[in-house]
């Protein structure tokens, strides 16, 4: 799909049905980015973190500050701290192998036992922070039925969405009357290079960051001024 160069300022709305297991930035454009992929090469079954090359020729919906230099990034906030975010909760997944079953397992002809303390069938009791929120809510520089377009399918956001977290019941892409995709009123909207900030009277944390998906990416980690989570 081609995404027309007309971008605009825009306000971007998830409404939820259930609580977000994410960091507290939740960076809209690579959700975007994971659906333009998706567009362009199609599904994939799994993807190893680090393992693919970076799809630079998917082309996004999206305005880019400082095209072609180093520190590139795309016109988008990350998730807005409202106060709709109502609670900070922390939940358990779990895996534990029944051992009643340990007669099944097929040890290849060897003499073997179940280890639910390593190994494959190790037990796992681990924590997950999340977010409770009625809607989020991000900015950018766009393509507004381009990104209509690829929002179209996402039914989830953030981790362990196949347990059901972070359901979205719908989106909302509207024309915004400012530019509100780095900086809003003096306050950074998302991280940005050290250099972005340089002058400014504000004192910004700094911490090492994606600047743009894949956030994991040591490639797209650099020092970034980061906003504040709570607004004043």
């Amino acid at each position: 799909m081609a995404w027309r160069d007309t971008f605009e300022s825009l306000r971007v709305t998830a409404h939820l049905r259930t609580d977000v297991i994410s960091d507290r930035w939740l960076p809209l454009d690579a959700v975007l980015l994971y659906q333009a992929s998706r567009m362009r090469y199609g599904a994939q079954v799994a993807t190893v973190p680090g393992g693919e090359p970076e799809k630079s020729n998917v082309r996004m919906p999206l305005a880019i500050v400082h095209p072609g230099e180093q520190h590139w990034y795309y016109a988008c906030s990350w998730a807005q701290p409202q106060p709709w975010w109502v609670a900070e909760g922390k939940d358990y997944w779990n895996k534990r192998f029944d051992v009643g079953f340990a007669s099944l397992v097929d040890f290849r002809g060897k003499r073997g036992k179940v280890l639910i303390e390593k190994g494959q069938y190790k037990a796992y009791h681990m924590p997950i922070f999340y977010y409770a929120a009625a809607k989020v809510e991000w900015y950018c520089v766009g393509d507004q039925v381009g990104i209509e377009a690829l929002l179209s399918t996402v039914t989830h956001v953030g981790k362990k969405r196949s347990q059901g977290w972070g359901a979205v019941s719908r989106w909302r892409v509207e024309p915004w009357q400012e530019d509100w995709s780095v900086w809003r009123d003096g306050k950074l909207t998302r991280g940005a290079p050290v250099q972005d900030v340089a002058g400014q009277d504000n004192a910004f944390r700094i911490m090492l960051y994606g600047v743009r998906p894949s956030y994991y990416r040591r490639q797209n980690q650099m020092p970034l001024a980061v906003p504040g989570w709570k607004q004043s």
